[in-house]
């Protein structure tokens, strides 16, 4: 069963607080959020050491950016956004160091065709990666949480407060503009592939 810390103080007083260096403001803060963290990170990262570190550097990076923070929505969003990102990074780079091995792995006789693979995977990558960052800021956060971070349309709309059906319609719009994007990319690819044939 979780409890809940109780303060007397709202998550904005504790960021006021936090800006002026106060550390037990820190530390209520990090009492309150860091097992809901640690939690949300286990459901994706799944040993213990990696989520453990995952989150401390979340809390170590507020602590070092605590003068010049500016948080637009809830501490709760910002935490969690920021979390996130720390374990699309942390999932991306064992992916990194997974298809490399798998390259020592398999190399042989298909070399050359495992490195063309390899190229034209990291190219469609970098193209997705480029189109989610060109995303409006509401569809790429919905999108990320999808399809990155692997929550449910209710949770995500339970974390941005908002209603289901505007979270389907911002995901059907996310999607829609990245087909157009990745649609245009390989046009390119496909096209300077021939040109160089």
């Amino acid at each position: 069963m979780l409890i809940q810390i109780q303060s007397p103080h709202t998550d904005e007083s504790l960021i006021a607080l936090l800006k002026q260096d106060d550390r037990s403001a820190f530390e209520v803060l990090y009492r309150k959020y860091w097992r809901r963290l640690y939690d949300s990170a286990y459901r994706r990262v799944q040993t213990r050491e990696d989520c453990e570190e995952i989150v401390q550097e979340l809390f170590l990076d507020l602590w070092s950016k605590r003068q010049h923070l500016e948080i637009t929505t809830s501490l709760e969003v910002y935490l969690f956004t920021a979390l996130r990102y720390r374990i699309y990074n942390y999932i991306r780079s064992l992916l990194t160091k997974k298809a490399h091995l798998d390259y020592v792995l398999q190399r042989g006789d298909h070399e050359a065709n495992l490195v063309e693979d390899q190229l034209y995977y990291e190219e469609l990558q970098r193209a997705l990666d480029a189109g989610v960052a060109q995303l409006p800021e509401k569809y790429r956060r919905v999108y990320e949480l999808s399809r990155q971070e692997h929550y449910t349309y209710r949770e995500i709309a339970q974390l941005l407060e908002l209603p289901i059906d505007t979270v389907e319609k911002q995901m059907a719009k996310a999607l829609k503009l990245l087909r157009l994007h990745l649609k245009e990319h390989l046009f390119m690819l496909l096209l300077a592939a021939n040109l160089l044939a």
